[in-house]
């Protein structure tokens, strides 16, 4: 969004223009406390103020790392991810990757899950370096847990090639989609 530039104030339930009331999550306008109320079940899935305020609580309830907690971490990253709060998103990344990496290992889905995502938070910023060796660690663990020949290593195949061509590399990304498509033929 260009600066000077303001996001029109839209009832998120109704549509009505000048909408005064806005969630504290800053994503959503109301026009009063009835739009607010009817769509409060669907926004409080996306609302990242509430997710913030559910992991906080739960983080006192277990008191240290849970599986629980690295759940509501990813997600809440996720929201900001596609929010493009990437700051944020990183930082909700890298504690959900920390706990999986503490409670499960290394050698887990969530792992290589939380590395792409994390990956995918870095490519945006123009971290192209943090971005591939995030890629790099998603497809090295989503080989060790899925083997060869698997949708997962393919796509993340793709990422670590997309991010090589970014990186001025082009023979090193092409070799990279080619044993991407190579996996892609053997499951399609």
């Amino acid at each position: 969004m260009e600066a000077g530039l303001e996001k029109p104030k839209v009832c998120g339930t109704c549509g009505a223009g000048d909408a005064p009331l806005k969630c504290p999550c800053k994503a959503v306008f109301y026009c009063n406390t009835e739009c607010q109320g009817a769509s409060w079940r669907e926004h409080r899935k996306v609302c990242t103020f509430d997710l913030k305020r559910k992991l906080e609580r739960e983080r006192d309830r277990v008191g240290g790392d849970d599986i629980a907690i690295a759940k509501a971490c990813f997600k809440l990253g996720s929201l900001y991810q596609q929010q493009d709060r990437l700051s944020e998103a990183e930082e909700m990344y890298l504690e959900a990757l920390r706990i999986d990496v503490v409670l499960q290992g290394e050698w887990c889905d969530a792992v290589a899950t939380s590395s792409g995502n994390l990956a995918v938070v870095y490519d945006k910023q123009g971290r192209l370096d943090d971005a591939l060796r995030m890629y790099k660690r998603s497809l090295r663990v989503s080989r060790r847990v899925h083997g060869d020949g698997h949708g997962s290593v393919a796509n993340a195949l793709c990422n670590v090639a997309s991010c090589l061509d970014k990186k001025g590399q082009p023979e090193r990304a092409l070799a990279k989609c080619e044993e991407a498509r190579a996996m892609y033929v053997g499951l399609y």
